[in-house]
């Protein structure tokens, strides 16, 4: 879970912008303020917050001294400056201490929201899922080409595809937001995450189905199907072959369907099972 410092010399400014994101949907479990600079540096040091907004003037002191000083101390911490006036020389100074945005007050929630995001998908500490250059076999893109967050949903895929897998377990797991995420991963892959899952266990039988001589009715319980019918008709519409015209051994299968009734296979199909 992710903390949060929030640090200016107005404590309703402080109020407000913790007022304007839900911070549990984002993962944040603890928020704390401080309104001077010597009551913001004994807590972060106490804290240690993934996130801190810091105001530009803090009484005699400057906000990016501060986070000067809480940088050369070894914290890890993303830093936002905040300031009532637009002044160029005010962001350059922020910048050089290393802050990662510049948010004027009153901070509106869509910028808050923008920068908090966007420190969550490039800060968020995780193995690619690969070596940098390998190409994912369902997106046919770079791993690099992709955020942090979703070379994690897609390692979490590659690790537990044989289970079942929901977004919201996984955002569980990350302590986000399912909504977050899954914006996240539709805005890097231009897939839901069902039908990513979905491609990427019909990746994986279609290996098998043409390496090994696995039953087929096997090959779907191995790659995550309960039911053999909802594997058949998944394999089907996204190769456009069923499983057996896939392996060759034999013609193109059918459907007969029944009102109301579940896809069968014909009996084809079910010798190949």
């Amino acid at each position: 879970m992710y903390r949060l410092l929030i640090v200016d010399e107005s404590v309703n400014a402080c109020e407000q912008i913790t007022q304007r994101l839900d911070w549990a949907a984002y993962g944040f479990s603890g928020i704390m303020t401080a309104t001077s600079y010597m009551e913001a540096v004994g807590k972060a040091v106490d804290f240690m917050p993934h996130v801190a907004l810091v105001g530009v003037h803090l009484g005699d002191r400057m906000g990016y001294e501060l986070v000067e000083q809480l940088c050369a101390m070894g914290l890890q911490t993303a830093f936002c400056m905040m300031s009532d006036v637009d002044d160029p020389a005010l962001i350059r100074r922020s910048m050089q201490a290393t802050a990662q945005d510049f948010l004027l007050k009153p901070v509106r929630a869509e910028e808050l929201r923008a920068f908090v995001e966007r420190v969550l998908s490039s800060d968020l500490h995780s193995s690619l899922p690969s070596a940098a250059g390998e190409v994912d076999p369902v997106l046919q893109v770079e791993y690099t080409q992709l955020s942090k967050v979703t070379n994690r949903i897609i390692l979490v895929v590659k690790n537990g595809f044989r289970q079942t897998q929901t977004l919201s377990s996984i955002a569980e797991s990350f302590h986000m937001s399912s909504k977050y995420i899954g914006r996240v991963f539709l805005r890097d892959t231009g897939m839901k995450f069902s039908e990513y899952l979905m491609a990427y266990r019909m990746m994986e039988a279609r290996k098998l189905i043409v390496s090994t001589t696995e039953k087929i009715s096997n090959i779907a319980n191995m790659v995550g199907y309960a039911q053999l019918n909802n594997f058949y008709i998944h394999f089907k519409n996204y190769f456009g072959v069923s499983p057996s015209v896939m392996r060759g051994s034999g013609p193109v299968g059918r459907w007969e369907i029944s009102d109301g009734a579940s896809p069968a296979l014909d009996s084809r199909e079910e010798a190949a099972v």
